[in-house]
């Protein structure tokens, strides 16, 4: 199988790593033979005092049988946790709008995103599932830049209604396929979705 002993860094950003479609996808992964690492994004400096959180990282500790390791998405920060593990492939999902947007910039300054840009530097890919409001900046600008880079693969997403505000969603249970194509360094189509191709 194609995924069999495959290393499959799994990154969670702060406040979208509850989602259960995301836990169902990293299940298949792990079904179809890959070794998942989880990874947590933080944006804070003590992500872990939440209750919430807590029971989460458990949770997910007992699906992938690994320990989840810190890490961050701030400026030029040492990040032991990208010095200890070499992956395969590097999943971040939910992949927010200002996730993006900095690593487009990574791409052309010097900001540093740590472990997915060292990952990015190896020339291995990278598989971003998209989930943002409609008020973020750039979004398609970027989106744009980003599929221009042949490391990088998108899972297929649209624009949605929620609450009356427009946002930008992946559809989560096209993780797995996705990343299938990408070991593969292909990008599965297509990659925007019409509306009614997105859950209701």
């Amino acid at each position: 199988m194609l995924l069999e002993g495959k290393r499959i860094g799994f990154a969670l950003p702060e406040g979208h790593f509850s989602m259960p479609l995301i836990l169902a996808q990293m299940q298949k992964l792990i079904a179809a033979g890959a070794d998942v690492y989880p990874l947590f994004l933080a944006t804070s400096a003590q992500p872990y005092m939440e209750p919430h959180f807590q029971q989460t990282k458990q949770e997910i500790e007992e699906i992938t049988g690994h320990e989840m390791m810190p890490t961050t998405l701030a400026d030029e920060v040492n990040d032991p946790a990208s010095e200890q593990l070499a992956f395969d492939i590097l999943v971040v999902a939910p992949c927010p709008g200002n996730f993006l947007a900095k690593l487009v910039n990574a791409r052309t300054t010097s900001v540093s995103l740590s472990t997915t840009v060292k990952h990015l530097q190896t020339g291995k890919p990278v598989v971003l599932a998209i989930i943002t409001n409609g008020n973020s900046e750039n979004l398609l600008q970027n989106v744009q830049q980003i599929l221009s880079l042949k490391s990088i693969f998108l899972v297929p997403f649209g624009t949605s209604e929620e609450g009356g505000k427009q946002i930008y969603l992946s559809r989560l249970d096209l993780l797995y396929d996705t990343v299938l194509q990408a070991m593969e360094q292909k990008q599965i189509t297509p990659v925007y979705l019409e509306t009614f191709y997105l859950p209701s």
